[in-house]
């Protein structure tokens, strides 16, 4: 999120609150499922985290809000098959990096070096084993949900090291936002930049993490493996940018796709989303194919190759349904339901951030705080 002044605020087509425009249909092959103990997990992770999700807000209003848009769910779609001792550490991890994206993307932050600097050192220390201070709860919770994932990658240290290597150059790449960037580039170099700064790298280290695999040395002898990882990898951003801009748009957010071929071609906003839905599915065939070629291929033989195509499927599969049934991206009274395509009407949606400031601001204008 940024407030800055940037290229979004002079698109001459921007639209305005109360437009309505067509979400089209990826139509999209690749069937989701869920982890069988998704719903208990999440329960579970409520539980846990609620403490340090108000230590960061300061307001029950905005913890209430965070957890109602069950961010855990990204996990149980995106890792159907997460061995049972394992799927609590995951889905955890799915609610806290979402957290850390929240805090590296706050204007207060985006805007002040010396404050990024702070914060990417206490990430920084959380990744090395080093507990953060109190002052910085989502910190303490990335140090705290990393325990038990590097104690069980301990008989698979090639996976931890990588793990490692993708989280330290996330929080680089959070803490110097793309934000400001914006209006210098391609689409190519965008798309290439969100697979660190959209999570999809390390959404990507998650998968073997999740079924107990070591991918590190079949990534490094085939082309076709590397290229269905990073289709899934890009599936993240490419679903994403058109589910997520009409939550961003009142506040000019200008890392989106969609902002991006409206500014490089001057294509209406319909158009933008009706060329991202095409290169939605163009990705997913791309992903197909290549899997196809590594099955045919010496690698796939291996039941372990096997098991992480199949879930590398489900993390472009997952994150598809995730967008679709949200209320991240379709506001709180979206709960339950599940959108694909049709007409939307674009409104403000409060980030959980907007939703503490003005529960904060009531409690002090009553006295009660």
């Amino acid at each position: 999120m940024n407030s800055s002044p940037n290229f979004v605020q002079t698109l001459v087509n921007l639209p305005k609150l109360g437009d309505k425009i067509y979400h089209p249909d990826f139509n999209l092959t690749l069937k989701p499922m869920w982890h069988p103990d998704h719903e208990e997990t999440n329960r579970q992770v409520a539980l846990t985290d609620g403490p340090y999700i108000l230590a960061h807000y300061g307001s029950q209003k905005a913890v209430d809000h965070y957890l109602s848009m069950e961010m855990t769910a990204y996990g149980g779609l995106a890792y159907p098959h997460t061995k049972n001792d394992r799927i609590y550490n995951l889905e955890r991890m799915m609610s806290i990096t979402t957290l850390i994206d929240d805090t590296t993307t706050r204007p207060e932050i985006l805007g002040n070096q010396q404050r990024q600097s702070e914060l990417r050192q206490h990430y920084f220390d959380a990744i090395a084993g080093i507990k953060p201070p109190v002052a910085f709860p989502i910190a303490q919770l990335l140090y705290e949900g990393l325990i038990p994932i590097k104690k069980q990658l301990l008989s698979k240290p090639q996976v931890w090291k990588r793990m490692e290597e993708s989280l330290n150059t996330l929080i680089t790449r959070q803490t110097n936002s793309l934000a400001l960037e914006m209006d210098t580039l391609t689409f190519e170099r965008y798309l290439e930049l969100r697979r660190v700064d959209n999570y999809g790298e390390w959404a990507a280290m998650m998968t073997e993490y999740a079924i107990d695999v070591d991918m590190t040395d079949a990534l490094a002898s085939d082309e076709s493996l590397i290229t269905v990882r990073t289709a899934a990898i890009d599936s993240i951003t490419l679903v994403n940018d058109p589910y997520s801009f009409r939550k961003e748009i009142h506040i000019a957010d200008s890392v989106n796709s969609v902002w991006l071929f409206m500014r490089l071609e001057g294509l209406t906003l319909q158009q933008a989303l009706n060329k991202l839905a095409s290169i939605v599915l163009d990705n997913e065939k791309k992903l197909i194919a290549a899997r196809d070629r590594v099955l045919a291929g010496p690698l796939g033989k291996h039941n372990d190759v096997r098991e992480y195509l199949t879930e590398l499927e489900h993390l472009a599969s997952g994150n598809a349904e995730f967008h679709a049934v949200s209320t991240r991206y379709h506001g709180s009274d979206f709960k339950g339901k599940r959108f694909i395509c049709g007409e939307v009407t674009i409104r403000p949606l409060p980030s959980t951030d907007e939703i503490a400031a003005a529960d904060i601001a009531e409690q002090q204008a009553s006295g009660t705080r």
